[in-house]
């Protein structure tokens, strides 16, 4: 049935704002509470693709969120962020990543990070531009390093931002970058091995059998990554500030190599390190996503 859904869905490709016979066996299958919101979707076109777009808005939202996941997972990966974020009187909007979920593209792979920034000033200027308030952002590991870049450039678009475990560089990369090398000539894609990144194993179980998560992993969009942040130039920003939210027993960035980066490049920022959280904080146990999320939205109430 939910197989059928998203085909139909992404078949009909229906413009932001239409509505789809199909939605509610997406809702209902990802959990996504719209009983207390209005629920819009479709597609948007952005540097060339076509991205799926949501907005949950509540009758009395007290400001709007655009919510950023992360590599290889969806929109509504992020559900229970979502519902929370809703419950607590936030519009949100949220979409998928080129390549990924309902969204068009070439599955989990980009030709250069440099297209998820377009498509993301893209999305902005249609979707965000005509808001009274400023918006708050809240992006997910390589959401967080695609906003953390659009905000270099844009950061007066944005009242505040929050970066959940965000991507500098991928856990592990010297010896990944040594395997790319070896397995250049051989592999196009690899083999995706689920990794245990939460204490949740509902939410373990949910992912593996969850049809829009991709199976296989191209080297491309490593090759991708290897070179964005070859030519990632930081600069001491003490103009620039955000919350950064991390799990100590993260194993898909690199830990040490991130805090370093935001302590000097980013000196006014908050750092929260959550102990024993994995790096899906959003998805982690019970205990550990609800004081991800008592902290998230103390920041972003505080005036």
């Amino acid at each position: 049935m939910i197989k059928k859904a998203l085909t139909m869905i992404k078949a009909e490709c229906l413009p932001f704002g239409f509505k789809s016979n199909y939605i509610e066996a997406y809702r209902r299958f990802y959990n996504l509470q719209v009983n207390r919101c209005t629920h819009e979707y479709g597609y948007i076109e952005a540097n060339g693709y076509n991205l799926f777009v949501q907005r949950f808005k509540p009758i009395n939202s007290i400001e709007t969120v655009l919510l950023i996941h992360g590599y290889l997972d969806h929109a509504a990966s992020l559900n229970k962020t979502i519902n929370h974020l809703v419950k607590n009187g936030y519009e949100v909007i949220c979409y998928d990543l080129p390549g990924h979920g309902l969204s068009s593209g070439e599955r989990a792979t980009i030709t250069s990070f440099e297209d998820y920034i377009k498509a993301l000033k893209d999305l902005s200027d249609k979707l965000l531009s005509h808001l009274e308030k400023r918006p708050l952002l809240v992006a997910h590991s390589t959401g967080a390093l695609i906003a953390l870049e659009f905000i270099s450039e844009n950061k007066h678009l944005f009242a505040k931002v929050a970066l959940i475990a965000p991507l500098f560089r991928p856990y592990l990369w010297t010896a990944s970058k040594v395997g790319l090398f070896i397995t250049k000539p051989f592999s196009k894609k690899l083999k995706r091995i689920f990794q245990i990144n939460s204490h949740d194993q509902q939410y373990l179980t949910f992912t593996k059998r969850d049809p829009l998560q991709e199976k296989k992993l191209p080297v491309t969009w490593l090759y991708a990554l290897q070179a964005w942040l070859k030519t990632l130039k930081l600069r001491r920003r003490d103009d620039l500030s955000f919350l950064m939210i991390q799990g100590n027993l993260d194993k898909t960035v690199d830990l040490k190599h991130g805090l370093k980066k935001v302590k000097y490049y980013y000196p006014k920022s908050k750092i929260i390190l959550m102990d024993n959280g994995h790096h899906q904080l959003l998805n982690e146990s019970r205990v550990i996503r609800e004081q991800t999320f008592s902290i998230l939205l103390n920041y972003l109430k505080e005036k």
